[in-house]
């Protein structure tokens, strides 16, 4: 019998961006050796007809259903995305229809179980070795979003013991993995340490490449700038025509006159040409530049990078406003402070007040412990630990207190 295997990664704002390229096949993989671009078209998500942009959507759940006022923190978890399969022996034995049947129970399955609007995205891959699911799921609990409390060591425990049994029901063979083994605990680092060198590999292989196409760019561009120089200047002449002026009527002149066109030596002609022709060959190539990936790229950045930029600006006014409300809260804190000092001289004040208005009402010391004691009682009925009753205690222990030095 086949594992049912279930991996989860947590996913912040700056990892919504490279999962969708990677799971939406936006860009080429030069080291993904597992992926064939011939059976990319086979792939499909459950949740959308065409791709989306993670960080967008997500925005969106965590907005339709959150309660309070606060931000989402900038290094809040927002996804915490499952690798949903099994062994390749497993989905050979299936039909492609039983195949998706396999997907689509695993992703209502998680519906049912964290919210089917918090499920962003469920993308099935079958251009790799084994045919596998990405499924995000927003960790949206009591209108607040909340991975550490959705995502506890038990739900993971429960999640492992239960999700096999679930796809057991739907008539799919397969068990759970080894309880305690040491494949379960190493899932998601191995996963992560994947995507790392995966990711590590590919900026490699682009930087070797990069270098390779910059150094022969530089020694093109070296050859080109050295046929282009600074200030072209061309050896050449003023054309002149010979015309015949009528003076009079019986005389005329020759006189030369310019008819507005240069005379270059050959030579001169020549280096010219070699100029302008250098000139066109950088024109064109910087407008081929242009049009790469990597100039693309560049201006993505630029544009990440600028909102990263507001994202920061943002941050620091919160932290302005945070900052003002705290100098807030402190300017009320001591007015506080200073009216509860007040209020306990006051309640000290009417102790010894009360306690003088009695002793000179009641008759003898004994009866004006036991009025007092009663006064103190009804106090307690209305509020137990109150100022007046710790007063009463305090003096009633130094009383004893100085009996027993006695």
């Amino acid at each position: 019998m086949s594992y049912a295997v279930v991996r989860m990664i947590k996913m912040k704002s700056h990892d919504l961006k490279g999962i969708q390229f990677h799971n939406q096949r936006e860009r080429e993989s030069r080291t993904n050796p597992d992926i064939d671009e011939t059976k990319t078209n086979e792939n499909y998500d459950l949740i959308n007809e065409q791709q989306i942009q993670y960080n967008e959507r997500v925005k969106e759940i965590i907005e339709q259903q959150k309660t309070g006022t606060r931000k989402t923190r900038k290094d809040a978890v927002l996804v915490n995305e499952f690798i949903v399969t099994s062994d390749r022996a497993f989905f050979e034995g299936l039909t492609p229809g039983e195949e998706r049947r396999f997907f689509e129970e695993s992703v209502q399955f998680f519906g049912e179980r964290y919210g089917a609007q918090n499920v962003p995205y469920a993308v099935v891959h079958k251009d790799e070795h084994t045919p596998h699911m990405h499924l995000g799921i927003v960790p949206m609990k009591d209108g607040r979003l909340q991975g550490k409390n959705v995502f506890n060591r038990q739900e993971l425990l429960w999640l492992q013991e239960e999700y096999p049994k679930h796809m057991q029901s739907v008539g799919f063979d397969v068990m759970r993995g080894e309880q305690g083994s040491e494949r379960a605990h190493l899932t998601t680092t191995e996963f992560k340490l994947e995507k790392t060198k995966e990711k590590l590999g590919e900026l490699e292989n682009e930087t070797a490449l990069l270098e390779k196409s910059l150094s022969h760019k530089k020694s093109e561009m070296s050859a080109l700038s050295a046929v282009v120089p600074e200030e072209l200047k061309i050896k050449a002449k003023k054309e002149t025509k010979t015309e015949v002026v009528k003076k009079g009527l019986f005389s005329s002149e020759t006189v030369k006159k310019e008819t507005g066109n240069l005379v270059i030596a050959h030579e001169e002609y020549k280096k010219m040409r070699e100029v302008v022709t250098a000139a066109s060959a950088i024109k064109k190539d910087y407008e081929r530049l242009q049009k790469t990936d990597l100039v693309q790229e560049n201006k993505q950045l630029r544009e990440e990078n600028k909102e990263l930029s507001e994202a920061v600006d943002r941050l620091y006014e919160d932290w302005k406003d945070v900052s003002a409300e705290n100098r807030k809260l402190k300017n009320e804190l001591g007015y506080f402070k200073e009216r509860i000092s007040d209020l306990k001289l006051e309640i000290q004040n009417i102790y010894k007040s009360t306690k003088e208005f009695l002793k000179e009402r009641t008759d003898g010391l004994k009866a004006f412990k036991s009025v007092f004691k009663g006064l103190v009682d009804k106090v307690k009925e209305k509020k137990t630990g109150s100022e007046f009753e710790q007063l009463y205690k305090r003096e009633q222990a130094r009383e004893r207190s100085r009996e027993f030095e006695r």
